[in-house]
């Protein structure tokens, strides 16, 4: 149950036998069914996930009911609202389970504890943190692209799990229609076939 997240810090910094029991110690192993909530707007984020299976969308719905999707998580990739979690403040989005998942889940107060406890740890979480900050300014040059440009960037980042994200889920993200996402994947379609 511990090995996806252990395999996964290996590749970034290296765990004694104690800090490994330590860091899974403080997880906690949860399973969500496809459409169930892990964070709503107005709550407090209480954990930072860990995507054991699965996939989990992190989104916004504005005044008019739109939804606008800011993240995808796949198998060994982290999400959470860390400015509601940092700060202890009402978050303006909702996390849910576009798969039936299964996550580990560690809450602030825990994450504090690894930090101090297993310096590996606090270094792993840096690379975390720097990876979803060098994502987030992609993600701003993202928006000044066409719309074009931005399923390529799409394709490009997810394609490998594109079968795995609705049409729909996946036109949020982009910030176009439906019907412009169709245009635009019949076009990208022709020009990938020789």
């Amino acid at each position: 149950m511990y090995q996806p997240i252990l395999d996964h810090i290996a590749g970034y910094v290296s765990l004694s036998p104690q800090e490994q029991e330590l860091c899974c110690s403080l997880f906690t192993q949860r399973k969500f069914k496809k459409y169930q909530f892990l964070l709503q707007e107005g709550n407090i984020c209480q954990y930072d996930y860990f995507v054991i299976t699965g996939c989990l969308r992190q989104y916004e719905v504005n005044d008019d009911g739109r939804e606008y999707v800011v993240q995808f998580a796949f198998e060994n990739w982290w999400i959470a609202d860390w400015q509601s979690m940092l700060h202890n403040k009402p978050s303006i989005f909702n996390i849910d389970a576009l798969e039936s998942s299964e996550v580990l889940m560690i809450e602030k107060n825990d994450l504090d504890r690894l930090f101090r406890e297993i310096p590996a740890m606090d270094t792993y979480f840096r690379k975390m943190m720097t990876s979803a900050f060098l994502s987030l300014q992609r993600r701003l040059l993202f928006q000044q692209k066409t719309a074009e440009e931005r399923y390529a960037d799409f394709f490009n980042t997810y394609g490998h799990f594109e079968q795995r994200i609705s049409q729909q889920h996946i036109a949020s993200y982009l910030g176009i229609t439906r019907e412009t996402l169709s245009r635009i994947k019949s076009q990208h379609v022709r020009q990938l076939k020789p």
